[in-house]
């Protein structure tokens, strides 16, 4: 038995499992979002200020993030 909760059955629990794993992953989906989207506006704060060597590179980690974006997007149907 999975409930412990006398008002909760073991169904019910598990919808609320699975309800919980979806929004995992689609707050995962937007934190990547958000961060590619900042990864972006720093690379073109960095070639707007003409800095030839960035320190980090900011194009790279928004490919990543964007590709990390669209596999939680497709996990979850979307």
């Amino acid at each position: 038995m999975l409930a412990e909760d006398p008002l909760l059955d073991d169904s019910s629990l598990e919808d609320m499992i699975t309800e919980l794993d979806r929004d995992v992953l689609v707050l995962g989906a937007a934190s990547h979002g958000v961060w590619a989207i900042w990864s972006i506006v720093q690379a073109r704060e960095d070639v707007e200020a003409g800095i030839a060597e960035p320190e980090f590179d900011y194009v790279r980690y928004a490919k990543v993030r964007m590709a990390a974006f669209r596999k939680d997007l497709q996990s979850i149907g979307l």
